[in-house]
């Protein structure tokens, strides 16, 4: 796994908004679901991985495949939480753009059944 890979991992191992830096350029943009416009900087990012946080404190993602290309990454993830009391899980995956080792575009694309039940 590549380095980039390794760190991205490790932070949606136990996620922690203050650690969005570890990973995301202070400018980083970020299409994200079920939002009409993109996430811009850190601050927003940090914002919405404290509200999933939040709605689902025992949220963890695992890389299921990745693919670089360049500055491209790709990762294909495998959600799981806890709501009302019961285990739920959801797949996706993010297409990163990076720059410097950090997400500088960042496309977010997961199945929502799973947090629909």
């Amino acid at each position: 796994m590549s380095d980039f890979v390794n760190r991205w991992a490790t932070f949606w191992a136990a996620p922690d908004p203050e650690q969005v830096h570890t990973l995301s350029a202070p400018d980083i943009v970020l299409r994200y679901p079920g939002r009409p416009e993109p996430l811009n900087g850190l601050d927003a990012w940090k914002a919405q991985v404290a509200s999933i946080v939040e709605r689902f404190p025992d949220v963890r993602l695992s890389v299921t495949h990745h693919a670089t290309d360049g500055d491209l990454c790709f990762i294909s993830w495998q959600a799981t939480a806890t709501a009302g009391g019961k285990a739920i899980f959801w797949e996706g995956i993010d297409r990163m753009l990076l720059k410097d080792g950090v997400v500088i575009d960042s496309m977010v694309a997961f199945d929502t059944a799973g947090l629909r039940r």
